[in-house]
């Protein structure tokens, strides 16, 4: 069941992407992120709509969603850290069912960190291990950002969840020491 926190929590991820996007267009007054759809929040989706040749209607359809987080995405591509994606673990170039260790555990921690903002996404039990529920929150993660459904994590996989983690975030994760 969608309830009224998990509304409010959408809500305010979509403030947050709006308010980006508006201060790199050096809106005067950028959106104050507070989880409540109101006039403010409204004519922030009208705006966008109309600079990105979307149907002006103030609601947030799935055409409208994709351009407003597409764009968020871009924005912060160019503002986060990349400690994340440095740690980029595998040695073959991918995590993949059957393997082990650290590396599937911050895996599982990134996914982890997605679940809550996607209804289609289950969380994963932290393991280490990469088994058939981490194959599967990787493959639903991959169509979302419209990658090839391989199930397994190679570097873009892992630069988008990664870029994901810091969004949701607005934050690079902890810097992660190897040894």
């Amino acid at each position: 069941m969608y309830t009224d926190e998990q509304k409010r929590r959408h809500i305010y991820d979509l403030q947050v992407c709006l308010r980006r996007i508006q201060q790199e267009n050096d809106h005067p007054q950028p959106l104050v992120p507070d989880g409540i759809f109101g006039a403010e929040t409204a004519e922030a989706v009208r705006a966008h709509q109309r600079q990105n040749g979307l149907p002006v209607s103030g609601q947030v359809d799935r055409a409208t969603w994709d351009s407003i987080f597409g764009a968020y995405e871009h924005l912060t591509a160019l503002d986060a850290l990349p400690a994340a994606v440095r740690f980029f673990p595998a040695e073959g170039g991918v995590l993949s069912p059957g393997d082990r260790g650290a590396a599937v555990f911050v895996l599982q921690l990134l996914l982890g960190s997605g679940a809550p903002h996607f209804a289609n996404l289950a969380p994963v039990p932290l393991t280490g291990e990469y088994d058939a529920e981490t194959e599967t929150a990787v493959r639903v993660m991959q169509g979302i950002f419209g990658l090839p459904q391989t199930g397994v994590a190679d570097c873009a996989t892992w630069d988008m969840l990664a870029g994901l983690h810091n969004a949701l975030y607005e934050r690079a994760p902890l810097a992660w020491a190897l040894p």
